[in-house]
């Protein structure tokens, strides 16, 4: 494995001011090293890193711990960014230990995660982006056990933790991606306001309902998707053009205006401008709208390398 030495400082910049006080700070810089593992590149501390949420609660990720983006499923990177990238480390370091660890309440580090992005500046809509790829896909719903000491470090190598994908097949895997994707697109068309449209109706993150709605399509992929069609809200499948014509750092393209009525009806409401639509050499780029059963294996086979073959 081929070892880098490397401090943080040299990749993310401290924010201070409105957005410490309001969303928590991280005193210092992670420090450790990267190292490359057989599947994916992880990161080591060789010092505690620390996180001071906004009540002033001190989360801490010890020396020895090691973490590789395992909170969001590594397809997820392709279309939203992944963990490593700039201002994501901090916050992926301290969740990532927390979610092995099992040390503070479920709900509580999810929060943290999303607390600890906003705290170094990213913005409302990506950190809502990715807190719903760890609700969605991350660990199951945990309580804390007081007798138990918890492990330190927790996770020491590149094996990771358990996915929620990792026990799906791949039809299941494709309508989840397409699921996903369309969340990314809402979360992006409505500046981070809107999760979902489901039966006309926006569900907005962070909220009990949010919270909700995806511990409901958690349940709902565990089942193959089986449930209702009426309770699933969107979907969208992800183009390799697409891919291809977007810029590298940012998540996947918006809605356009009329593609769908309830979504058009909310931003009307809401005073909001649609962003501009990704350009194409063809024109405007308009995300095909799927339904779960549309979907085809090969939808997502090119751009996530998934086995288009089994049955």
């Amino acid at each position: 494995m081929k070892r880098t030495a490397f401090s943080a400082v040299c990749l993310i910049m401290m924010v201070s001011g409105a957005n410490g006080q309001e969303f928590g700070r991280f005193p210092d810089n992670p420090h450790g090293e990267f190292i490359n593992g057989p599947d994916r590149t992880y990161f080591r501390l060789d010092k505690p890193f620390r996180y001071l949420d906004p009540n002033g609660l001190e989360w801490v990720a010890p020396a020895g711990e090691a973490t590789d983006g395992a909170s969001i499923p590594w397809e997820f990177w392709t279309f939203v960014g992944d963990t490593y990238s700039g201002l994501y480390l901090n916050a992926a370091i301290i969740h990532d230990y927390y979610s092995c660890s099992k040390a503070r309440e479920y709900y509580s580090t999810q929060n943290t995660f999303w607390f600890g992005m906003r705290s170094l500046g990213v913005s409302e809509t990506k950190a809502n982006i990715f807190w719903v790829a760890v609700r969605f896909f991350g660990l199951d719903y945990w309580s804390v056990d007081p007798s138990v000491k918890p492990p330190s470090p927790c996770n020491k190598g590149p094996a990771g933790q358990k996915e929620a994908l990792n026990d799906v097949n791949s039809q299941t895997r494709v309508i989840a991606l397409a699921k996903f994707a369309a969340m990314v697109r809402t979360l992006e068309t409505t500046n981070g306001r809107v999760l979902d449209i489901v039966s006309d109706q926006p569900i907005a993150p962070n909220t009990e309902r949010g919270n909700e709605y995806l511990e409901y399509l958690r349940t709902a992929m565990k089942k193959d998707f089986d449930v209702p069609r009426e309770t699933l809200g969107l979907f969208s499948v992800v183009s390799d053009a697409e891919l291809a014509a977007r810029n590298p750092a940012g998540t996947i393209s918006p809605w356009i205006e009329g593609q769908v009525p309830a979504l058009d009806k909310y931003m009307a409401q809401a005073a909001l401008k649609y962003p501009p639509p990704l350009k194409l050499e063809s024109g405007d780029y308009a995300a095909f709208v799927a339904g779960p059963r549309d979907l085809k294996l090969n939808d997502f086979a090119a751009v996530f390398r998934l086995p288009v073959n089994e049955k």
